[in-house]
């Protein structure tokens, strides 16, 4: 899950009134338990829920997914079974996953309106934080409550993560791994996903979930493939004090180069990688290579990229221009050579 500075106003604390015919906490989690699953890649791990049980359609984060070439979820106590992406959206921090099989008795969740939702009101959050003794097979959802301290905020918390136009800031405490869960009400619907935790000294408490009225209405175009802001690289921003370990988390041979390259300082975002047979892929971009403008924009984080690609058409050709880091497989031209190229943004797969 993705850390983020984040500076928001509490508002007041008012109690919390509850409703009669409000299932119990127990019971929220009972009926939302089998159906948050736990999505396992090589580089990392997250959290996801079943929204179309028929379609085995689920949703998550898409930094959860992003560079990974082969995932599976984890339901329940079943042994992990594949999934495939129907479509990811970087730039909204969202993705669609699919069962590759049918699944028997497969739970979902239901949303509900996070324009309803207040100050103070109940919510829990479920997902699959890191835990002692488990390993990713077997780990149990954790649940947690807490309270809404703001229904709407915006930010951009770190310069290699998209603007979040509408996040609900909450005290349901989520960690790395909760990425993509579900936030409850007290009634049991998702009125969130969990996506982010503001850590800072001194700060603690604060965690973020994109809301459901912004999210839901997007998970149709992903669900049937489109991928007009995924151009198929995963970015982040050069200054990122996160890079030098994500180096090292990727396996890269070369991060002494890459530290010689940053000395140079060049303004831009680093793709880790670049998906094969992606629109990024066909340009001939690759792992290292620096992008510093798009669409004739200079471009210094993933939400100048993103501005570029959210007002950009499907299929639309792209001007991209940077410069060769000299790492991973970014050995087109020496360190800090410049290239340019285009990329064909997607539409539906």
């Amino acid at each position: 899950m993705a850390v983020g500075v984040l500076a928001a106003v509490i508002t007041a604390w008012s109690p919390v009134v509850a409703q009669a015919d409000d299932p119990s906490p127990k019971e929220v989690y009972e009926k939302a338990a089998p159906a948050t699953v736990h999505v396992l890649g090589k580089y990392g791990t997250g959290t996801g829920f079943v929204y179309d049980a028929d379609e085995g359609l689920i949703v998550t984060n898409a930094h959860v997914i992003q560079g990974e070439a082969a995932l599976k979820v984890v339901i329940g106590d079943q042994p992990p079974t594949p999934v495939r992406v129907l479509g990811t959206d970087p730039c909204e921090d969202l993705a669609v996953l699919q069962l590759t099989s049918p699944q028997e008795d497969l739970k979902e969740l239901e949303f509900g309106k996070s324009g309803d939702v207040a100050t103070a009101d109940t919510v829990m959050a479920l997902g699959y934080p890191a835990s002692l003794g488990d390993t990713d097979a077997t780990q149990n959802v954790a649940f947690t409550s807490g309270a809404v301290q703001t229904p709407q905020v915006g930010s951009t918390p770190l310069t290699s993560l998209p603007n979040y136009p509408s996040l609900i800031q909450h005290s349901a405490t989520v960690n790395p791994g909760n990425s993509g869960g579900p936030l409850l009400n007290a009634k049991g619907e998702v009125v969130g996903i969990n996506t982010l935790g503001y850590a800072e000294e001194g700060v603690s408490g604060q965690f973020y979930a994109i809301s459901s009225d912004h999210a839901e209405p997007k998970l149709a175009g992903l669900a049937a493939g489109d991928t007009k802001n995924d151009p198929g690289w995963w970015l982040l921003d050069m200054s990122d004090p996160t890079l030098p370990g994500t180096f090292e988390e990727i396996g890269a041979p070369d991060d002494k180069a890459f530290t010689a390259f940053q000395k140079q300082k060049i303004d831009g975002v680093i793709a880790l990688s670049v998906d094969p047979q992606s629109p990024a892929a066909k340009a001939n971009l690759g792992a290292g290579d620096v992008l510093t403008a798009v669409k004739g924009e200079p471009v210094t984080s993933v939400a100048d990229v993103c501005d570029v690609l959210q007002s950009t058409s499907a299929n639309e050709k792209l001007p991209v221009d940077g410069v060769y880091s000299g790492t991973l497989d970014s050995t087109g031209g020496k360190a800090g050579e410049a290239w340019t190229t285009e990329v064909v943004l997607g539409g539906k797969k």
